[in-house]
């Protein structure tokens, strides 16, 4: 049975995607005009509440990466951890383990935030950025899941 997709999860999959500029994180195809075929893909499944929504869990990839990552558990890890760091990926993969269940007021709080993102994401764009651009989620929800510039490295 496939998870519900709510209100949450549009604005992080929009955020994911904008953080790309609307670029494939494997191929490296853009999809500017195509939004459909540029999806939200999980590294850790969205039914672990402690990862749903953290930004170094998902990634953009088209249809076609997406389908082949989803069948390749190795090479998607090879490339979690090229884009983030080994580090980083194992961080993620040991929170997703932990058991979260989430407020509704933490709720209210992940999605403002996320709104605020995608708004700070789009002027950037606007502005002429036409670089990834990371984003951010409340500290205590990202809490213990880091990156440090040069760590994928």
């Amino acid at each position: 049975m496939a998870l519900k997709r709510d209100k949450h999860d549009a604005v992080f999959s929009e955020l994911v995607r904008e953080r790309t500029n609307w670029q494939c994180d494997y191929c490296g195809n853009y999809f500017h005009h195509d939004h459909g075929h540029l999806h939200c893909s999980h590294f850790k499944s969205r039914r672990h509440k402690a990862t749903r929504y953290h930004p170094f869990n998902a990634f953009a990839h088209c249809a076609g990466c997406h389908r082949k990552l989803g069948e390749d558990p190795y090479e998607f890890t090879m490339h979690a951890s090229i884009t983030y760091g080994e580090r980083v990926i194992d961080r993620v993969a040991h929170l997703a383990a932990v058991p979260v269940r989430l407020k509704s007021w933490q709720m209210d709080e992940i999605y403002q935030h996320m709104k605020t993102e995608l708004k700070r994401l789009r002027e950037l764009r606007a502005g002429g950025n036409i670089w990834r651009i990371e984003f951010t989620l409340p500290p205590w929800y990202q809490e213990g899941v880091t990156y440090r510039v040069g760590e994928a490295a």
